[in-house]
């Protein structure tokens, strides 16, 4: 086989592949061999068919491009790694020539990780922010645990406000009916949550135990019932209690309460060094981020489009799982938003390019300081992903053994090397 790849501009390469005669007459033969076991020739059984026959029936064309599909992706996949092409994108092809009795011929052109310039790799003047953790933190954090230990109490005044827990007997009305599912007794609702149909708890606000009021409102156009979404609706609420939450003491017994430990200094400590760790870690992540930043930006690399669509689609899928976690579709979201798929693919568009450059720097980065990883890189993680999900060992190991699976955890720990080097680099005293 011989193959010649020439550059063309902007990240494409043209190629043109000639397979010998003697090799492209092998395929034929095996193209023979494949499509007699798959047709029916008068007279003969499914496979036994003589050659000429099967010429004479379907066409000695029939079993060339039974060759050519065969042995195409074979050899360009050949020539692509003897040459040590890296394509991100299927090629555009064309045959030459394929005839029996002569070479098989075929050109084209593909696109290409495109070149890398690499700029600056240290001394931008960065530096890590350091990790504090302010009161203010530590206090939402025991109001969390103070939220979680809360009871409701009943408000001797009555009155139904913001942050009240009003009990309420409701029935809702649609076309002057009661629907399925629009009736409760004795149903706890706090106001201001937006549990409720927006405009419903803002209407009961100022009501006192005792009280009656017709509530009316609309169902959202994206209401999941359908019969009910964009009607206008007749709740009729009576008020049958008003509650408030009452909060735990912070004291010693709240903690032994709520923890492992036994006095509020612990614990208030316990949660200090949690926070710091987070801290230390969110700095940490940040300081990456901009080592990143100032080194693809110090860099001269044109971005292909094709790379740039594929990470946009990438994320347009990671944003729908996302919305399914939470209960909704992007069909809903978009109805909810008034946005459509169009501008969720240009919001994505600036993001997927930052994507798109920082990894072909990077890739750069780790080909010029020979950063690699070995399969003990990977036994590494595995053993640690085996550490942190106890009782998943099965589900673990059969990662261990699936090749796809270690080659998308190579990349990332491929990723994550080259970024330690560059934070090495720009972390190493200077002079």
């Amino acid at each position: 086989m011989k193959a010649t790849w020439d550059k063309l501009e902007k990240n494409w390469m043209q190629f043109e592949i000639e397979v010998e005669t003697d090799q492209f007459g092998k395929a034929i033969d095996t193209a023979f061999h494949k499509l007699n076991q798959k047709i029916t020739v008068p007279g003969f059984r499914r496979g036994k068919a003589p050659r000429h026959m099967v010429e004479r029936n379907y066409g000695k064309e029939a079993l060339v491009q039974e060759a050519v599909e065969d042995l195409l992706p074979q050899v360009y996949g050949t020539a692509v790694a003897e040459h040590n092409i890296d394509p991100i994108d299927q090629p555009e092809i064309q045959l030459v020539q394929a005839e029996e009795g002569k070479p098989f011929i075929f050109k084209g052109k593909v696109q290409v990780v495109p070149e890398v310039t690499l700029g600056k790799l240290s001394g931008f003047g960065l530096e890590m922010k350091p990790a504090e953790v302010a009161e203010e933190q530590i206090n939402r954090e025991l109001d969390g645990l103070r939220e979680r230990g809360a009871t409701l109490v009943t408000d001797e005044s009555g009155d139904v406000k913001q942050g009240s827990f009003a009990v309420i007997d409701f029935e809702g009305f649609v076309d002057d009916a009661p629907f399925e599912g629009g009736k409760a007794e004795n149903y706890t609702l706090e106001i201001g949550s937006g549990s409720f149909i927006p405009g419903f708890e803002e209407q009961l606000t100022g009501l006192k135990v005792g009280d009656y009021r017709e509530v009316n409102v609309s169902f959202p156009e994206s209401y999941r019932a359908e019969h009910l979404a964009g009607k206008p609706a007749l709740f009729k609420v009576t008020i049958k209690d008003v509650k408030k939450k009452e909060m735990p003491e912070l004291n010693d017994a709240f903690a032994a309460e709520v923890s492992e430990f036994q006095t509020l200094a612990d614990l208030k400590a316990d949660i200090t060094k949690h926070l710091s760790q987070a801290a230390e870690a969110a700095a940490e992540k940040e300081f990456q981020n901009k080592v990143v930043e100032a080194v693809a930006g110090d860099a001269q690399v044109e971005i292909p489009e094709v790379l740039v669509d594929q990470r946009i689609h990438e994320m347009i899928h990671d944003f729908e799982h996302t919305l399914s976690q939470q209960g909704y579709t992007l069909e809903l979201w978009e109805q909810a938003t008034g946005k459509t798929h169009h501008d969720l693919h240009t919001e994505f568009d600036e993001p997927a390019k930052k994507s798109v450059r920082n990894d072909l720097v990077l890739g750069a980065v780790a080909r010029q300081a020979n950063v690699t990883v070995n399969e003990s890189d990977l036994e590494v993680e595995f053993d640690e992903m085996l550490a942190r999900y106890p009782g998943q060992e099965k589900e673990i190991n059969q990662l261990r053994r699936n090749s796809g699976y270690r080659n998308k955890m190579r990349e990332g720990i491929l990723v994550q090397k080259t970024v330690k080097h560059l934070v090495d680099l720009n972390t190493a005293p200077q002079g």
